[in-house]
């Protein structure tokens, strides 16, 4: 980037470190579990059946930072798509607040405020607009393709392409 450098306590390979880390716990918990008996994935969770968390038992820990824990059990879940999902307790999608207006399928209105950036944007921090936004989501899924029991098949580069590496 230009103009723009690391500032002076800063060490990226640490937080770099934790999250390729979670990254890898949370895939050997996948693995096992096993495919057939995991729905859904975020950062730091998984959806699970009862056979694959017979598979965990021995690694739940409700007590230590970060351990592994139920959040919630279920007996029905819609997946809609990457953070857009609802259990019996909870609806979460991706940039919808929890008290946004549903106006229609998948059309919602909420409050948006303004960004301290956007507040020094608009030239008079001594005005602070709570704005009325509708959102309407696009629910088409690009990262793989959907089969018709619900599975994705990954997308796969079927070419080479050289992309050009300047060093500085």
């Amino acid at each position: 980037l230009i103009g723009f450098e690391e500032s002076f306590n800063s060490f990226p390979a640490i937080p770099a470190h934790v999250s390729a880390f979670g990254r890898m716990h949370l895939w050997e918990l996948m693995q096992t579990v096993g495919i057939e008996n995991y729905f859904y994935c975020d950062t730091d969770s998984l959806i699970i059946n009862s056979r694959g968390l017979r598979k965990l038992e021995n690694q739940l820990d409700n007590f230590t930072l970060g351990g592994l824990k139920i959040e919630e059990s279920m007996t029905r879940l819609s997946i809609r798509g990457l953070k857009d999902y609802t259990t019996a307790s909870k609806t979460v999608i991706k940039g919808i607040r929890k008290n946004a207006v549903e106006i229609r399928s998948g059309v919602y209105q909420q409050e948006q405020w303004p960004s301290f950036k956007g507040l020094l944007r608009s030239g008079d921090v001594g005005v602070y607009i709570v704005k009325k936004i509708t959102k309407v989501l696009n629910r088409e899924y690009t990262k793989g393709t959907v089969n018709q029991d619900g599975s994705i098949e990954p997308l796969h580069l079927t070419e080479s392409v050289e992309i050009p590496v300047q060093l500085f």
